[in-house]
C-alpha cells in the first residue's frame, strides 16, 4: 500500500510505522508505570461511552497529522455535557471553560512526563488535534 488513497493521503512507509509502533509501545509501558491509564485509540469502539483517561493514536498517514498522538479523554458525562453545551451555543458555559482548562494542563503535564522520562514531545498546534501532545522520538 504505496500509493496516496482516496484522500490523497500517502501512507508512511514501513519503517516508520514499525519505528512509530515500536515508540507507542514504549510509551504506553512508560505512562502506565508512573500511574496513567492508557488505551489504544481504537481499543473501544465506542467512544461515545469510553471511560476517560489517556488516548494513545498512531496516525499511519505522510501528512503534518502522520505520528503519534496522546489525548487526554474526558469522562463521558463531562464530554456529553460539554458537546450539549457548544451545541447550544453556550460557550462560555462553566463546563466547557473547565475542560478547556483540564485540557490544557493535561497536555502540558503529560509533555512533562515524558520529557522526564526521556521522549521528545510536544503540544499539538493543530486545530484538529487542540490539546493532544505528539511523542516525536524515545529515550536515546
Amino acid at each position: 500500500m504505496n500509493g496516496e488513497n482516496e484522500f490523497g493521503l500517502r501512507p508512511l512507509a514501513p519503517n516508520e510505522i514499525d519505528r512509530l509502533r515500536q515508540l507507542a509501545t514504549a510509551v504506553k509501558v512508560g505512562l502506565s508505570s508512573s500511574g496513567l491509564v492508557v488505551r489504544d485509540a481504537c481499543e473501544e469502539p465506542d467512544r461515545q461511552t469510553a471511560n476517560g483517561g489517556l488516548e494513545i493514536d498512531l496516525d499511519q498517514f505522510d501528512d503534518e497529522a502522520g505520528g503519534l498522538w496522546l489525548t487526554w479523554q474526558l469522562h463521558p458525562a463531562v464530554r456529553r455535557a460539554v458537546r450539549e453545551a457548544v451545541r447550544e451555543g453556550r460557550t462560555s458555559d462553566p463546563v466547557v471553560r473547565a475542560s478547556v482548562a483540564v485540557h490544557e494542563r493535561t497536555a502540558e503535564a503529560i509533555v512533562c512526563m515524558l520529557r522526564a522520562l526521556g521522549y521528545e514531545a510536544e503540544q499539538s498546534d493543530d486545530s484538529h488535534r487542540p490539546f493532544a501532545v505528539r511523542v516525536l522520538a524515545g529515550p536515546c
